[in-house]
C-alpha cells in the first residue's frame, strides 16, 4: 500500500469491500511496476512478469486487450486451487500480523464470492483459449499455457509446483526462438536469422575425429557458410532435449537430418539470443 499513490483511498475502499479495482487503474500501477524493474541494472535481459491476481473479470481481458498487447506479450496462467475454509484459515491467520485492513472474514467472503461470480468465468475462458489454439496448432501446442496448482500443500510444495511451472514458460520461450531461427534458416531469411543470433558466435563442426571449431563468427558469415550448407527443416526435428542452466543461459539440442546439432542460448535486453552451434554427424 503506497500512500503517496493518487488512488491509495480508492484501491483501499475496493479491498475492504471485496470489489475488483477498476482496470485503469490496475494497468496503470502494474505498468508503472513493470517500468520501474525493467529500468534496473542487471543481467537478465527483458524480464518475464508473474502478474498476483490478474484478470480478476472481463473488465481486466478488455483492458489488457486496449492497453497492453504492443507493451508485452502473455505466455499463460498460474490457477491455483484451494478450498474456501483453508483460505480463510490463512486469512485470518496473516491478520495477526499483516496489518492489512481486508484481512478479516467478511472482506475474505465478499471477495470469494467475486471470485466464484466474475473471476472463475474468466479461468474457464482461458483454459478454452488454450485448448482451441491447441487444436488450430494440430496438437503442437497452445500460444497460452495455463498451469493448475495445488494450494493446499506447504509453502514449500507449492513454490516447488510454482517454479516448475514458470520453467515451462521458459523452455517454451526458449524453444520457440530455436523453432524461429531454423525457419529463418530454412527460408534462407537472413534478416530473421541475425535477430536471433548474437553478434560473434563459436561453432564446432564434427565429423568422426575430425572437428573444425571457429570461436568468433559473425551471424552473416555462419548463415552464408555454414547454416545454408546444412539441411534445416524445422519438420525434421526430433529427440530434442533442453537444458536451463541458469534462467538467462539454456542449451538446446535435437537431430536434424543425419546430425546432433547443439545450440547455446543466452538471454539479454533483445530476448533469446544463439551465442554457439556444435553440429555431430551421426554414425
Amino acid at each position: 500500500e503506497n500512500e503517496n499513490y493518487p488512488y491509495a483511498d480508492m484501491v483501499k475502499e475496493c479491498l475492504v469491500q471485496g470489489k475488483i479495482v477498476p482496470v485503469e487503474l490496475s494497468l496503470g500501477l502494474l505498468r508503472t511496476a513493470m517500468d520501474e524493474k525493467a529500468a534496473e541494472e542487471g543481467s537478465y535481459g527483458s524480464r518475464i512478469f508473474l502478474v498476483d491476481g490478474f484478470p480478476r473479470n472481463y473488465d481486466n481481458v478488455q483492458g489488457w486487450m486496449e492497453h497492453m498487447p504492443t507493451y508485452t506479450s502473455v505466455l499463460g496462467a498460474l490457477v491455483y486451487n484451494c478450498p474456501m475454509e483453508i483460505l480463510e484459515q490463512r486469512i485470518l491467520s496473516r491478520a495477526e500480523t499483516s496489518g492489512r485492513s481486508d484481512d478479516n472474514l467478511t472482506s475474505a467472503r465478499r471477495r470469494f464470492d467475486t471470485f466464484r461470480r466474475e473471476t472463475e468465468p474468466v479461468v474457464r475462458a482461458l483454459e478454452m483459449a488454450q485448448a482451441m489454439q491447441s487444436t488450430e496448432n494440430e496438437g503442437n501446442g497452445s500460444q497460452i499455457l495455463i498451469v493448475n496448482i495445488d494450494g493446499t500443500g506447504s509453502i514449500e510444495e507449492v513454490w516447488d509446483t510454482t517454479e516448475n511451472a514458470m520453467n515451462s514458460y521458459i523452455k517454451n520461450d526458449i524453444l520457440t526462438a530455436n523453432s524461429n531461427l531454423l525457419k529463418a534458416i530454412e527460408d534462407g531469411d537472413i534478416k530473421a536469422f541475425n535477430k536471433l543470433c548474437a553478434d560473434n558466435l563459436s561453432i564446432e563442426i564434427i565429423k568422426g575425429d575430425i572437428r573444425e571449431r571457429y570461436n568468433s563468427i559473425s551471424a552473416r558469415d555462419l548463415f552464408e557458410k555454414h547454416e545454408t550448407k546444412m539441411t534445416s527443416n524445422v519438420a525434421s526435428i526430433s529427440n530434442a532435449s533442453i537444458q536451463i542452466l541458469d534462467g538467462v543461459k539454456a542449451i538446446v539440442s535435437y537431430e536434424n537430418g543425419g546430425s546432433r546439432e547443439r545450440r547455446e542460448w543466452h538471454h539479454g535486453p533483445k530476448g533469446w539470443k544463439c551465442v554457439s552451434l556444435s553440429k555431430e554427424k551421426l554414425p
